[in-house]
């Protein structure tokens, strides 16, 4: 490959993700609802597998099992929706306690530090403009729900085209060959993206379930929302392990006041827990499986974070491995993709 190509390809690059980054409204709800349709799939299989394997029912019918993967997703969504509702409104309630406490935090700060001109929470707070954050906030929940019914509408076209796309996806090759590479990349891409959502649903969980009764032992407040984030914030990688216990620390120490021995227990035990999954589980259940450089991960978290927010922090991982498998097949970028692998080897 000359200069000449090298400096196109990174022009067209720079304009496929200014594309991706303007035309996120359409884009962003798009690759959701596709990310969403392959855990329904991977599900799906899943329970066929246990129906007609376990169960031994050999006349299991696929509907069925996939009329149970949608529930249960739809539950999930539903429960972790609900749960994040209720403790919204007890954040509400109890502001005033919070702020008083986080008040006597603050001047115990200015204290220890030896600040004699004393900064109060109140002049900290005045310059917000509270009906601008509230209307800001009413903005986003507006925008939240329009993207969700996008979702909504290309998930169930995408359930509805899913039969006639097998029909058609050997009409689009020219031979038969072509046909084979294309179908073993696809098989590749979803056995990688099968293999990251099947551990980290399994360690999301895992760490939600152990650090809620940690919290839940010294009474901590919204125990049941932060097990929720800690589950969502955990498939994004290493921050969100970071993220979901620095929050949880930060209320405790307002709850407890002082109060070391509360304060130890949630950190200790839900650092723990984060570094045992994290460190031992988490990497012995992967393995060498997903094949991706720790590095790239993080330059992929910071690029999909820039361009979708939150959003692409949850689906940076599964795009790196499309985008990988995906490089890897063309001569041109081959070279460049073995860099974004861990040891240098194909997937």
């Amino acid at each position: 490959m000359n200069g000449k190509s090298k400096s196109l390809n990174v022009i067209l690059l720079f304009i496929i993700l200014y594309v991706l980054k303007a035309g996120q409204e359409i884009f962003l709800p798009f690759v959701v609802a596709l990310f969403l349709w392959c855990l329904i799939y991977i599900l799906t299989t899943k329970y066929n597998d246990f129906f007609t394997e376990t169960l031994k029912l050999s006349e299991w019918p696929k509907i069925i099992s996939r009329v149970f993967a949608i529930i249960t997703i739809s539950a999930v969504i539903y429960f972790i929706v609900i749960g994040i509702k209720s403790n919204i409104n007890q954040v509400v309630s109890t502001f005033d306690f919070y702020q008083k406490n986080m008040t006597g935090v603050v001047e115990n700060i200015q204290n220890y530090l030896g600040i004699q001109n004393k900064i109060t929470l109140d002049n900290l707070i005045k310059d917000i403009n509270i009906p601008k954050l509230i209307n800001s906030v009413i903005q986003g929940f507006a925008s939240f729900l329009s993207s969700s019914l996008m979702v909504f509408v290309y998930l169930l076209f995408i359930l509805l085209e899913e039969k006639s796309f097998t029909k058609k996806f050997p009409l689009l090759f020219s031979s038969k060959q072509k046909e084979k590479e294309i179908s073993n990349i696809m098989k590749k891409i979803y056995s990688k993206i099968e293999v990251y959502v099947s551990v980290k649903l399994f360690t999301s969980f895992l760490t939600a379930i152990l650090v809620y009764p940690i919290m839940k032992f010294v009474n901590l407040d919204f125990a049941l929302f932060w097990a929720i984030l800690t589950f969502l914030l955990n498939f994004i990688p290493t921050v969100g392990s970071i993220i979901s216990t620095i929050f949880p620390l930060l209320l405790a120490l307002l709850q407890f006041n002082g109060d070391l021995i509360a304060f130890s227990i949630v950190s200790v035990g839900t650092i723990a827990v984060q570094l045992i999954i994290g460190n031992i589980i988490d990497p012995k259940i992967m393995g060498k499986r997903l094949n991706l450089s720790p590095l790239v991960l993080i330059l992929s978290l910071v690029i999909w974070g820039s361009i979708w927010g939150i959003v692409g922090m949850f689906l940076c991982v599964p795009i790196m491995i499309i985008l990988t498998i995906i490089l890897l097949q063309i001569p041109s970028t081959k070279k460049f993709a073995i860099l974004l692998t861990e040891e240098g080897n194909s997937f």
